[in-house]
This record gives structure tokens, sequence and C-alpha cells, in this order.
């Protein structure tokens, strides 16, 4: 029997769960009426969104970025940024 092939390899092990994870969370945010049901507050639920977001841009998934903030607008979130512009 080799040792080699039996040993379980828990980084990747991690790193295929936290995709994983990445995958339903995203389904759960775009898909789900009120997402923000699950968090305990907004700044939470915008942070998960913003995490969501940096993944997507890592791996050059745009729509996934874009669809994720609209959901992040159609929750009360405002780009500081524009806020700025506007009040101005």
């Amino acid at each position: 029997m080799n040792m080699q092939r039996d040993k379980i390899d828990i980084s990747r092990m991690i790193e295929i769960f936290n995709r994983i994870a990445l995958e339903e969370g995203f389904k759960l945010m775009v898909n789900e009426v009120d997402p923000l049901q699950f968090f305990s507050s907004k700044k939470k639920f915008y942070k998960m969104i913003d995490h969501l977001i940096d993944h997507y841009i890592e791996s050059e998934e745009y729509e996934k970025c874009s669809l994720l903030l609209q959901v992040k607008k159609q929750n009360g979130w405002v780009d500081p940024d524009i806020e700025k512009v506007f009040t101005k």
C-alpha cells in the first residue's frame, strides 16, 4: 500500500471547502429574496459581499461582481464616493 497516495492534503481540502463556500455564498446573495435575513447587520452583509467581489475579481468573473454590486445597492448601500459628489 502506498502511504503517499493515502495521505490527505489538508491545505488542498481547505482550499476546496473555501471555494465551495464562496460559490454557495454567491448563490445565496443573488438568488435569495431577502439575503439580509442571514446577517446580524448591514455592515456584515456588505463586508461579505465585498469579500465575494474580491474573490471574483481575482478569478476575473466580472459578471458575478456586477450582480453582487447590484444586490448590495438593492439592500441600501450607497457608494460613499458618489454620495460625496452629490452632497457638495
